[in-house]
């Protein structure tokens, strides 16, 4: 087996730590270090004709972990910053995930079944976060002790933070704890067919945290400063497990690193390699999703919700229905943002602040698993809502499922932009026969899927039914 120290760590009491570890454990640690690095091992052993067949996988897994800890040293003028020990947090909340995920899939792999064509990950993961979430004060203190003896060390290695996280996760994570948080993950599973993910969207700024607007003004985020110190803290190499990374808008860079330009942290549920060539769905299971949503905002409970985009997979239902305005109108009411603006104004928010481009987009996701081009529709207006709960989640992602499978988004089926704009900044009531035929063509969806229960469809829909009503009579109000 594969094992790692570092030589600058040999005379420090980290070795001493290290020489407690068994086997096992060693190559746990080593494992959550490498992360990133050995998902791009293909990419990084070609460059370095590391490939070759004498070269062992052990061998190469060294070279990777030593290449890695070489790079993950946080520069002494960004270790000064202000904003470190919210930084700090991230990186050790991160790796005592992927610590627990390593943990239940050891102790309770055979209770977790992965999807065919899904993440194969995503059970552990969702059942990891109900762990982190079950006593989170104790976890949070744990890793506040630890953040305060590195500071006090001023150790800038990420491999010994690492070490310290399997420490924190080794004497947190009995089997008690471990096998509840398998059960509580099981229990929100609804049944479904339609392949479907999510990316989600933290700031703290708003909409505020994109380059246009935040420019020089990053500072208005105490905490993490924009996230400007996001690759200097190597925070995407960490969170790489929910598929962390920075958007920050700047188009013709979207996925490369901008150095000082802030942005968006966001959770791409769908990603799975770092080149950005493939994706997979993270569930087919709608109740999947929402607790997996809910989990992970409360994950990351220091930044606030921005947005989230439900990517669906369209699957075939003979003759689609094209979407009419008043179906989009219905989207934006459940799933949008009716706010009332400085002056008491009711506006759909992030239309009206020209947050949107597009509302629904289409787009082809390349299976890691088949390589096949998957046809898959993004939902890319919603707001992440902290006010949610599993059931408002799950009706929503119920919605665009059974909606996106009885409607073609095609290209011969534009969004009428701009009434949509003109909508945003005057909301006017939709009619009782529009929101029932919205309605029409999601229970047809829906009906679709033999695999959900006929009860919890109809209770949803009557709950979605009364969302729209409930949304609807604020614009009622608000013409009056």
């Amino acid at each position: 087996m594969a094992y790692y120290f570092p030589s600058y760590a040999k005379n420090t009491p980290y070795r001493s730590l290290y020489d407690q570890l068994s086997a096992v454990e060693r190559g746990m640690v080593l494992r959550e270090f490498v992360g990133v690095t050995y998902r791009r091992r293909f990419q990084f052993f070609k460059r370095h004709h590391f490939h070759a067949p004498q070269r062992a996988f052990k061998s190469n897994l060294q070279l990777a972990a030593k290449r890695q800890d070489k790079r993950f040293c946080i520069r002494s003028h960004i270790w000064r910053k202000q904003q470190r020990p919210a930084y700090l947090e991230l990186i050790f909340r991160h790796y005592l995930l992927g610590f627990v995920v390593q943990f239940i899939r050891k102790r309770h792999g055979s209770n977790l079944d992965a999807e065919q064509g899904c993440y194969p990950d995503a059970p552990y993961v969702l059942a990891a976060l109900e762990w982190f979430l079950a006593d989170r004060s104790v976890v949070d203190a744990m890793i506040a002790e630890h953040i305060e003896a590195v500071e006090v060390e001023n150790c800038r290695r990420l491999y010994l933070y690492c070490l310290r996280a399997f420490f924190i996760a080794r004497q947190l994570c009995d089997d008690d704890s471990l096998s509840t948080a398998v059960t509580l993950s099981c229990q929100c599973r609804v049944g479904g067919q339609v392949p479907i993910g999510a990316e989600l969207e933290f700031s703290n700024l708003g909409h505020k945290a994109s380059f246009e607007h935040s420019f020089l003004r990053h500072q208005r985020d105490q905490t993490y400063c924009n996230f400007i110190y996001f690759h200097h803290f190597f925070i995407e190499d960490v969170s790489w497990r929910l598929g962390g990374y920075l958007d920050h808008h700047v188009r013709l860079r979207r996925y490369l690193p901008v150095p000082w330009i802030g942005g968006f942290f966001e959770y791409n549920l769908v990603r799975i390699d770092y080149p950005r060539r493939f994706s997979l769905p993270l569930t087919r299971d709608p109740g999947f999703l929402a607790h997996y949503i809910q989990c992970v905002m409360a994950f990351n409970s220091r930044l606030a919700p921005h947005s989230l985009h439900l990517n669906v997979e369209c699957v075939g239902l003979g003759r689609k229905a094209v979407p009419v305005f008043s179906d989009y109108l219905c989207l934006l009411l459940i799933g949008g943002d009716l706010v009332s603006d400085e002056k008491g104004v009711l506006t759909e928010r992030r239309f009206a602040r020209n947050e949107l481009i597009k509302m629904v987009q289409q787009r082809q996701h390349t299976s890691l698993f088949d390589h096949i081009s998957h046809h898959v529709t993004e939902f890319a207006f919603l707001r992440l809502n902290a006010e949610h709960t599993d059931q408002s989640w799950l009706s929503l992602v119920l919605v665009l499922v059974g909606y996106n499978r009885s409607s073609r988004f095609d290209q011969y089926c534009l969004e009428p932009l701009g009434e949509l704009l003109h909508w945003a900044h005057d909301p006017q009531p939709v009619s009782s026969v529009d929101m029932s035929l919205f309605l029409a063509k999601v229970q047809r969806g829906l009906e679709a899927d033999n695999s959900l229960d006929a009860g919890l469809v109809e209770s949803h829909l009557e709950y979605v039914r009364r969302w729209l009503q409930r949304e609807n009579n604020r614009l009622v109000n608000a013409v009056r």
